[in-house]
């Protein structure tokens, strides 16, 4: 898009709605229902899993640190699923999505070669997606146990929620809130889970794009591979979607006959991908990093900046409404009662 039809986001957009884009990953044990429902011991295999693996990320990207002239921000926990664990971190440019995949593949490998008969560590299964937020996914805040908040907007869930989320990035994150995401892109990405296999690191067709768009850059171009298309339930209105992966190392008896023989060309993964990007534009992640540091990625189409508008001209009517309401109820806070304006000065649990 030429810089004259690029259009800004509003410089007054509170931090909780600046536009960002995530990666996600997913690691999940394979087996593990198996593993449980056996006569054997579980529990040593699942909790090394947890223990072990997550030392091994953290200590890829420690190592990456070290002998690199810039910092790799290391993706932070979100949570587990079972015996899944989900990571994330944002993205800002082509360089550093091409760095936090070749890492992460790299600590996926160096987990597997520990993974032998004799070892009590199960084997692994990886996914790779991304979502630009908040539109069209979101973000959404809970408050923990002993979370104080002002209590005008204890009564008003849309306010509180908007108040979740600036505490949260003012503070760089809260003890007392915790977050979560939900949307089009996370649901595709636990969809592609199931394609997933030790060898196979699955990664998302708008990720595949960036990796794609960040080759002539990188002194290791990812290799990314094709092994056709299927549908996923609910995805891209059922269109057969494309089975993209990096293969992974590890101590394989039986290695993956596939990897080599489908090694893509990357021109032919970059128009396929862009013609389901287009097609599919509104469930898709546009692909926008806010680093600057490509033109092609540095913008956001017009519906996306006009929804963040929406977000925040909705949250400030809201608001200018609840404070022109009078308060006539009386709140007991600290053994007495306080009402009106005196009321919203207060912070209770």
């Amino acid at each position: 898009m030429p810089p004259s039809e690029k259009r800004a986001f509003p410089e007054d957009l509170p931090e909780g709605l600046q536009p960002r884009l995530r990666l996600f990953f997913s690691v999940d044990v394979v087996g593990s229902v198996q593993l449980k429902q056996s006569q054997q011991p579980w529990r040593p295999s699942i909790l090394n899993f947890y223990r072990d693996f997550d030392h091994t990320v953290y200590s890829s990207y420690r190592a990456f640190n070290e002998r690199s002239n810039h910092v790799l921000p290391t993706p932070e926990f979100w949570k587990s699923n079972g015996d899944e664990l989900l990571y994330t971190c944002e993205i800002k440019d082509l360089d550093q999505t091409h760095d936090t995949i070749q890492v992460w593949l790299a600590a996926l490998s160096a987990y597997r070669a520990t993974v032998t008969p004799d070892s009590d560590r199960p084997d692994v299964k990886s996914t790779a997606w991304i979502g630009l937020f908040p539109v069209p996914n979101a973000e959404v805040f809970f408050r923990r146990g002993g979370a104080q908040f002002r209590s005008d907007l204890l009564d008003d869930p849309q306010l509180l929620q908007a108040e979740l989320r600036e505490e949260w990035y003012a503070k760089g994150g809260r003890g007392d809130i915790t977050r979560d995401f939900v949307g089009p892109s996370i649901d595709t990405g636990f969809r592609l889970t199931s394609w997933a296999t030790p060898q196979r690191f699955i990664i998302s067709v708008d990720l595949a794009f960036l990796l794609v768009s960040s080759r002539q850059d990188s002194a290791e171009p990812a290799l990314l591979h094709l092994s056709g298309r299927s549908k996923l339930k609910g995805v891209i209105d059922d269109e057969p979607y494309p089975a993209i992966w990096l293969p992974v190392g590890g101590d394989d008896k039986l290695a993956d006959a596939a990897v080599g023989r489908d090694l893509a060309d990357a021109d032919q993964i970059g128009r396929s991908c862009a013609g389901i990007i287009e097609r599919h534009y509104k469930f898709i992640t546009p692909l926008f990093l806010s680093g600057g540091a490509s033109d092609r990625f540095d913008w956001a189409p017009p519906y996306i900046i006009n929804e963040i508008r929406n977000l925040w001209s909705e949250e400030q009517d809201h608001k200018a409404q609840a404070q022109s309401q009078p308060d006539t109820t009386l709140a007991y806070v600290h053994g007495r009662n306080v009402g009106g304006a005196a009321r919203r000065r207060l912070w209770v649990a």
